[in-house]
């Protein structure tokens, strides 16, 4: 049976039960904050953030007929590699690392909220520091925060979380031999960024390696089509994929994938697996026009 969430109302500065009852709001989840797990004070939490230009002023006691066609703001937080999986031989038998001669184990990231609504990217920051601060588990302030911040809306994303002083953004990385930060803030969306995107988010779900509880999550993933001239996923006709790339970017923070195709190695009782020391070249900026050709799919909202 899945894990049935906690439904809460969530604006730019409160939260609240939601009294609905869960027909209703399976018939419509939108503007609520589905909780499957509370915040721990020792876990490491990833919160990913797809902003759209979405409705100004929208929340959901102000639903109107047709809404529910433009594109959400997607918000999804999962905790990084929050369960210890052990990893057996075809006999049953639990495999050992020849390295270190350990039982072998892998981790896995889990989903514990998700927000998914109309909301313009204003507001999206606002909610992006409430949930922030709601799961700041093990960091200092707030949880690491990644975003789609170029093209688009997002760099209204950005012009906001800086007025509220988020102080735990996700910046952009290139690889020069090891992975080096940037002084940009948040994802940086172009043709190449979202084809390798997507091939590693793959990967990590047909490995197992994440959990996840939205059944809308497992829709978008499910209703996905490949864009052969991206090669990437993107929502079939009437259909959304925000969910889909607020995860699939929360798995990239949390692991700061590298080229190398071969699979990691398995963590084991002794020796975890540094994700932190690789991140993809994604090449220098080109020109903006073409940037932006490649990288927006629809805006007609």
């Amino acid at each position: 049976m899945a894990l049935a969430p906690d439904a809460l109302h969530v604006g730019g500065s409160s939260i609240h039960r939601c009294n609905e009852s869960w027909e209703s709001i399976q018939a419509d989840p939108r503007g609520l904050l589905l909780m499957w797990h509370e915040p721990r004070p020792d876990a490491h939490y990833v919160i990913s953030c797809d902003p759209t230009m979405g409705i100004t002023g929208w929340t959901r006691s102000a639903r109107r007929d047709g809404d529910e066609k433009v594109d959400n703001c997607a918000i999804e937080i999962f905790q990084s590699e929050a369960i210890k999986l052990p990893l057996f031989n075809e006999d049953g038998i639990q495999k050992i690392d020849p390295a270190t001669k350990q039982p072998a184990f892998v981790r896995r990231d889990m989903q514990v909220a998700e927000y998914a609504g109309p909301v313009d990217a204003v507001e999206a920051a606002r909610i992006c520091k409430l949930l922030g601060r709601i799961y700041q588990g093990a960091d200092e302030e707030y949880a690491r925060l990644i975003y789609e911040a170029w093209p688009g809306p997002g760099v209204l994303t950005t012009q906001e979380l800086l007025r509220l002083n988020y102080s735990n953004i996700w910046m952009w990385e290139y690889i020069t031999g090891e992975a080096e930060e940037t002084n940009r803030m948040g994802w940086q969306s172009s043709f190449q960024s979202q084809k390798i995107l997507w091939f590693r988010s793959r990967r990590h779900l047909m490995e197992r390696k994440a959990k996840i509880y939205s059944q809308w999550l497992v829709e978008e993933y499910a209703n996905s089509v490949i864009d052969m001239d991206k090669m990437r996923a993107k929502a079939a006709y009437g259909y959304h994929d925000d969910r889909m790339q607020a995860a699939n970017m929360a798995f990239w923070a949390a692991h700061r994938w590298s080229y190398d195709e071969s699979p990691p190695e398995p963590v084991t009782a002794n020796a975890e697996m540094d994700f932190q020391k690789f991140a993809p070249t994604l090449g220098e900026s080109g020109d903006f026009r073409a940037a932006w050709e490649v990288s927006v799919d629809n805006w007609d909202v």
